[in-house]
């Protein structure tokens, strides 16, 4: 799966190899104590990569590996390198580096792949992810231009100081580094709901996203017990979802549900592309639009053609949904994020949100913007708090299409690595490039080969 890259790019990757693998650490920095890193755990296996200031991530991490581990997958457990000098450290408060945990070093990032999955702990510094994080994700630029973290799991969990102070944004702006290796994102959802999750009579971290805590703004608080349990629940929400992508394929037939809102036809043509590319692959695939909901003059002054013989997704039917293996949702842009139409179709999920119904499902996303860059990523990234909250496992394409055209600088096109998509035009007369289509087709193999592999 290795990249089809420029000579310039393949420059620019090298240089990214020697001087961004690893924070720079000087003889006076490189003081953190701790074991050499080396690959204990034996397949299924999980890369558990951290970093803690105060020792709350530390303490989340080895309670998800607990939980990771009751489901029979082996962990190992690492910190990434420290980028503060001594005297920051010690001005700060922070607690000591546990001398019983490996640290994460440049040499061995080329190791990574070898892990069923990867579940990184952060603590949050104005809403995102420590500097200690970025680093360490900066630093596997050459597993990016390999290709050799596509299709593998991840999840994340996090601290922050405060009540709604990064519980949600540290994940969700964590998740950019995962969508472009092409990694697959594994949501808790509300699978910890009886844990505590849903509890409100006392303070309590845990969101959608994956486990947390709170610190406290001086960081004395630790995690407490409800926060715990939740931890345990992701790690075994997460082991289950590893050890379904080794488990033999059962010996029938996948079925997808393409589901889209199109006003002027450009979502549909992608919609057609993906499922005719999944269907090659024997999968088994329906088309759905989602109901309408402006009328019948409004879409005649919009000069929008007329409806498609697809069936429509409507309230009804939402509970045969629970009936497929996984979704993928074409979704038109507006304001760079989802069209109200898609918006009303996944509101119309609430009960399958209270039964859990599609926790654990598959799910990718598709779009057509009117402009380039007005929404061809954030639009699958506002849109993906739907499937999230839902506890799907999100698919994104990554650049497995880079084969297809996704590193072309030599015309406009559609293509991210959340997913396909194309360029409606403003007044919406373009039409998908064969380009965009080709990236399409390439997001439906995707997609297909891990329904696969995971659904049982």
């Amino acid at each position: 799966r290795r990249l089809r890259v420029s000579p310039l790019q393949t420059y620019v990757l090298k240089a990214m190899g020697n001087t961004c693998a690893a924070p720079i650490i000087t003889n006076e920095m490189n003081m953190q104590v701790g074991l050499p890193p080396q690959k204990k755990a034996n397949s299924p296996c999980v890369a558990m990569i951290y970093y803690s200031t105060y020792g709350h991530v530390k303490q989340l991490a080895e309670e998800i590996k607990r939980g990771v581990e009751e489901t029979g997958v082996s962990v190992d457990l690492f910190q990434v390198p420290e980028t503060l000098n001594p005297d920051a450290l010690k001005a700060l408060s922070a607690a000591d580096k546990p001398a019983d945990v490996m640290v994460l070093d440049r040499s061995f990032l080329t190791q990574l792949p070898q892990y069923d999955g990867l579940m990184l702990g952060m603590p949050t510094r104005f809403g995102m992810m420590a500097a200690q994080m970025k680093a360490f994700f900066d630093g596997t630029g050459g597993l990016w231009q390999s290709g050799a973290l596509a299709g593998k799991l991840a999840a994340t969990f996090v601290s922050t100081g405060t009540q709604q102070g990064g519980q949600e944004t540290t994940h969700f702006t964590a998740l950019t580094q995962l969508v472009h290796h092409g990694m697959v994102y594994v949501p808790l959802g509300y699978q910890a709901g009886g844990d505590g999750q849903f509890d409100l009579s006392e303070i309590h971290g845990v969101s959608p996203w994956g486990a947390s805590t709170l610190a406290g703004a001086d960081g004395s608080r630790q995690p407490s017990q409800l926060e715990l349990k939740c931890a345990s629940k992701h790690g075994q929400v997460f082991g289950n979802a590893v050890k379904r992508t080794l488990a033999p394929a059962p010996n029938r037939k996948f079925k997808v549900a393409v589901i889209y809102y199109s006003m002027y036809g450009h979502v549909k043509k992608l919609a057609d592309e993906i499922a005719a590319s999944m269907k090659e692959d024997g999968l088994t695939v329906d088309l759905f639009q989602v109901p309408e909901l402006l009328g019948a003059d409004v879409l005649k002054a919009m000069g929008a053609p007329p409806k498609t013989s697809d069936p429509i997704m409507d309230h009804a039917k939402t509970k045969t949904l629970a009936d497929y293996d996984g979704f993928v949702f074409g979704i038109p842009t507006r304001f760079g994020s989802a069209a109200a139409q898609m918006k009303a179709f996944f509101d119309g999920t609430g009960q399958l949100w209270q039964t859990g119904a599609l926790a654990g499902k598959l799910c990718a996303t598709f779009t057509s913007t009117g402009t380039a860059n007005g929404g061809q990523e954030s639009t699958h990234m506002t849109t993906l708090t739907n499937m999230v909250h839902h506890g799907m496992i999100y698919v994104p394409l990554g650049y497995q299409a880079g084969g297809e055209g996704q590193f072309d600088m030599t015309e406009l096109h559609g293509g991210s690595p959340w997913g396909a998509s194309t360029f409606a035009g403003a007044d919406g007369s373009r039409q998908p490039s064969k380009m965009e289509m080709n990236i399409a087709k390439k997001q439906g193999k995707v997609f297909a080969a891990k329904v696969k592999q995971m659904c049982k």
